[in-house]
């Protein structure tokens, strides 16, 4: 039965289109970095692309962000099955918690090996390319790909595969899952950033470290060009110990998954399916309200009032859920670790003065909005699919711009209050370190005002992103292309601002000319990029999607149609049909009043 369902997971996500998006796009990342003499992931200088040591840090930094997919792949397993239905049918036979459990979660570890591959595969291919000076190349050699897929990648997919595969069996949320990868990825960052300050603690990060860079580093620190394009770091010492510890707690993880699961109640633990039924039975318990008529439909008038109401519910449910208080603690502890841990010369701590700190936090907060602004966008805008509630929301009368909103609002909200918690922890950290004289309206015009600015375009583009795609794991993707490419454009030439989504010139910060360098450019920067990110939320609100069908195709043509109607037709429609049943429920209350 374990192979049986273990064969039935991997078939089920080899069909899965997340595993043929993720695939193209690692594919493409990895030929480009082969094919493209700048973009650069990993290794450069005298190194040759597909040299041992080349490959195997490009194996390493890809399998980093290979995270994401892997909890889209083993997170799924454990919460498809109940919001799909199926979960009472699945637990009603006689297969045991272990098949069903580690089945589904070894198939969908296969599956996330099985798209890894393309980053070999990638490199191979890229390096047959005829444009591509043959003095940068080497031959390419079986064991160098095996020796990174097999010691490197393939245990990091297995390690974020079983940690993130223990949170979801343990929260029976896809949410908490991506919240899980945000936490986990805030707390290595952190911590690499505090090993790289400590020369003296190589030996310990060689261990701790749990993607095998700090050990890699220690073993080739002093590797001259030719032992980089020839040999292998030997599977001995820290590494040895380093690929045994987090294969350890990998398995860890995973018999912690297994004790968590709880089989006969659907993975819910006692506790929890009391709570569940108790909240069942106080709902059951509320009489059915019934309406005599129905309301006179809503003036225009109303419009700002409803737009108002969806606004403060689509805000309450982001500020009032757990992962929000989460996410602000992580951003707490992400500010506060690089305001620390990297403001130091030489070992010496600099004096935390405001304009060097809003440096610190300029540079410090550009992955971490990035990677919010991409959850965040996937779950308001599919939530109301996710929980089969869409064809009644989509079948009133609020046109498409009054989703749009405040679902933007809701995460631009989320997004510039972290903007406030980094400011916080700056203050605290320069009264830990004795300056008293805080200058908050300096972090406000310099700092928060200027970012707030970028989050709102920020959260603009991730919605459209979201409105556009098939499903909120394409668009999830489509989000790492951006991320990918915002590290890696520059690289390439495409460093210009004005070809750069959000990109400004960067300001010079001082307490002699305040911020007159390079802001005035940033300043109609912004502004130009403000009227991009307007026009994407145009082709949003025109191309929002209503009703059961997905696809962009009718939706695209259907466009010229609502440009040119100066509304939604389908609200017309909509406040049409309500209006004709208004008028025959009244004509019927006056035949029944006077016959």
């Amino acid at each position: 039965m374990f192979g049986a369902i273990t064969l039935f997971e991997l078939r089920y996500q080899l069909k899965n289109p997340v595993f043929w998006v993720v695939a193209i796009l690692f594919f493409l990342i990895t030929f480009g970095a082969t094919t493209v003499d700048q973009i650069l992931i990993g290794s450069g200088g005298n190194v040759h692309k597909n040299a041992p040591f080349a490959v195997v840090q490009v194996h390493q930094i890809l399998s980093l962000f290979f995270m994401f997919v892997t909890t889209a792949f083993v997170a799924n397993v454990i919460v498809r099955d109940d919001e799909s239905g199926f979960g009472p049918m699945v637990r009603a036979t006689r297969v045991s918690k272990f098949d069903y459990l580690f089945g589904r979660f070894t198939g969908a570890a296969l599956a996330g090996a099985l798209a890894f591959l393309v980053v070999p595969l990638a490199i191979v291919i890229g390096s047959a390319m005829p444009w591509l000076d043959p003095e940068t190349l080497g031959p390419n050699r079986v064991a160098d790909y095996a020796y990174a897929y097999l010691v490197l990648a393939l245990p990091n997919v297995l390690l974020t595969s079983a940690i993130f595969f223990a949170v979801a069996t343990l929260t029976r949320s896809m949410m908490y899952s991506y919240v899980g990868v945000v936490v986990f990825l805030v707390l290595y960052l952190v911590l690499n950033g505090f090993l790289r300050t400590k020369p003296e603690l190589r030996e310990t990060a060689a261990l701790i470290e749990p993607f095998g860079f700090a050990a890699i580093g220690n073993a080739t620190r002093y590797w001259t060009a030719a032992e980089r394009n020839g040999l292998t770091p030997p599977l001995t010492g820290a590494l040895l110990a380093n690929r045994a510890i987090w294969l350890g707690v990998a398995l860890a993880a995973l018999g912690f998954a297994g004790w968590r699961f709880r089989f006969a109640e659907g993975g819910l633990s006692a506790r929890a399916a009391a709570r569940a039924a108790k909240k069942e039975a106080k709902a059951a318990a509320v009489p059915p309200q019934t309406v005599a008529a129905l309301p006179a439909p809503r003036p225009a008038a109303a419009a700002g009032a409803r737009l108002w109401a969806r606004i403060r519910f689509e805000m309450g449910l982001v500020f009032k859920s757990p992962a929000y208080l989460v996410l602000l603690l992580i951003g707490l502890f992400n500010a506060s670790g690089s305001l620390i841990f990297a403001n130091e010369i030489y070992g010496t701590p600099a004096r935390p003065l405001t304009f060097a700190l809003i440096e610190q936090l300029a540079g410090s907060f550009t992955i971490f909005p990035i990677i919010i602004a991409i959850y965040y966008a996937g779950e308001v805008v599919w939530r109301d699919r996710d929980r089969r509630f869409h064809e009644i929301v989509d079948s009133t009368s609020l046109p498409n711009w009054a989703y749009l909103v405040p679902k933007v609002l809701a995460v631009a909200g989320v997004l510039f209050t972290s903007l406030i918690v980094s400011v916080l922890a700056a203050m605290l950290v320069q009264l830990w370190r004795g300056v008293t004289a805080l200058e908050p309206l300096q972090y406000l015009a310099w700092y928060v005002l200027p970012s707030g600015i970028f989050v709102v375009q920020l959260a603009v583009l991730s919605v459209f992103v979201q409105a556009l795609s098939p499903n909120k794991y394409v668009g999830w993707a489509m989000m790492v292309v951006y991320l990918v490419a915002s590290i890696t454009l520059g690289n390439i030439g495409f460093e210009h601002p004005l070809y750069n989504y959000g990109a400004v010139t960067p300001a010079r910060f001082s307490d002699l000319n305040g911020n007159q360098i390079g802001a005035i450019g940033g300043l109609w920067l912004q502004i130009y990029w403000s009227f991009v990110a307007l026009l994407l939320a145009v082709l949003a609100h025109l191309l929002w999607r209503r009703g059961t069908d997905v696809s962009l195709w009718p939706r695209l043509r259907a466009l010229p149609r609502r440009l040119a109607a100066g509304a939604d037709p389908d609200q017309l429609g909509r406040q049409r049909r309500q209006w004709r049943l208004h008028l025959a429920q009244h004509q019927c209350s006056e035949r029944v009043s006077h016959p």
